[in-house]
């Protein structure tokens, strides 16, 4: 509509500026629109317990003549 009703000298530039004004009006409108559903999360803990202590576990006992280290062995198939 602006092409048709712009005078022919002036056609390109009010082509120009109309797409611009409709770019920040739409900008504008649609600047606070989101997809995603808002999500209010609200954790209300003391925080966490942080201790600097290590616990390895213990080491597992030698093999011995009861409970030796091949206790299953290869089968042929």
């Amino acid at each position: 509509m602006v092409h048709s009703a712009a005078p022919a000298d002036g056609r390109t530039i009010a082509t120009g500026l109309a797409a611009l004004a409709g770019t920040a009006a739409s900008t504008l409108a649609l600047r606070g629109l989101t997809l995603r559903p808002t999500v209010f999360t609200h954790i209300h803990n003391a925080g966490h317990d942080i201790a600097p202590q290590i616990h390895l576990p213990a080491p597992a006992a030698p093999p011995t003549e009861e409970n030796p280290d091949n206790a299953h062995p290869p089968q042929k198939r």
